[in-house]
């Protein structure tokens, strides 16, 4: 009985100092590789065409943007009635920071812009946030998105797209709109 209690004890003082040493060896390696493996692979899951509930949720996302992109230009038309300057610099603030680390993120990937069931979804969202960049004047990011787009969607100027938001034109046709209301010229 006393051997076996033994055995015990060193086996668990056995595990103890395993456990030990791998968190000291953990804590020792450099970071730096395993921080570049991670953005590696989500660099790759990222650029990945999607199928099925990964397709359908990216799906859902881009709408959900579109949607609440329409309703921040809504918002700022009516601060801008009102006379509201300060509701539309705190909300402008507040959009442009929802685009930055909402949807910018979510339209990186170049496959969804070639994607049959996405790619209306994508470019009608990136003609939304080149529209709210433009109203709260940050024309040089919208010239880029523009640039983006043309880029992107290189020979399908004749595509449909809903913009002005609620209506439909010609890829082109929105572009050059909004490309006179950026005053850049691409």
């Amino acid at each position: 009985m006393a051997a076996m209690i033994r055995g015990r004890r060193d086996l668990r003082a056995a595990l103890l100092l395993a456990g030990c040493a791998a968190l000291a060896l953990g804590c020792a390696t450099d970071e730096r590789l395993a921080d570049d493996w991670v953005s590696k692979a989500s660099a790759r899951e990222a650029s990945a065409p999607m199928a099925g509930e990964a397709l359908a949720q990216r799906k859902l996302e881009l709408d959900r943007s579109y949607r609440n992109l329409g309703h921040f230009l809504k918002t700022l038309d009516a601060l801008h009635r009102r006379g509201d300057r300060s509701g539309q610099v705190m909300f402008s603030e507040f959009a442009d920071f929802y685009v930055a680390k909402h949807v910018v993120p979510l339209l990186e990937s170049e496959w969804q812009s070639r994607h049959p069931e996405v790619a209306l979804l994508d470019v009608n969202t990136r003609f939304a946030v080149t529209s709210l960049w433009v109203k709260i004047g940050s024309t040089s990011s919208a010239s880029r998105m523009l640039d983006e787009i043309e880029r992107r969607y290189k020979g399908r100027s004749e595509m449909l797209v809903g913009y002005p938001i609620g209506s439909e034109s010609t890829l082109r046709d929105a572009v050059a709109f909004l490309r006179s209301r950026t005053g850049w010229s691409g």
